[in-house]
């Protein structure tokens, strides 16, 4: 994956990967600060995920 921006690509935020998966943006804020969630860049000092790598963090998950 490159980091460049891809005008067509629309790049997450925080806030919704805390919607879509139903945690608090601390929660999200956390994963990140410990190198637990997905791949992340920061654009102007705001974070943004890029859709492939949630996909790709998502499918690493072990399932129970």
């Amino acid at each position: 994956m490159t980091l460049a921006l891809e005008p067509e690509v629309q790049w997450l935020t925080p806030d919704d990967l805390a919607r879509a998966w139903q945690v608090s943006a601390g929660t999200i804020a956390n994963w990140r600060t410990n190198n637990k969630g997905p791949e992340f860049v920061r654009i102007g000092g705001l974070v943004r995920y890029h859709p492939d790598a949630v996909a790709a963090w998502l499918k690493a998950q072990p399932t129970k």
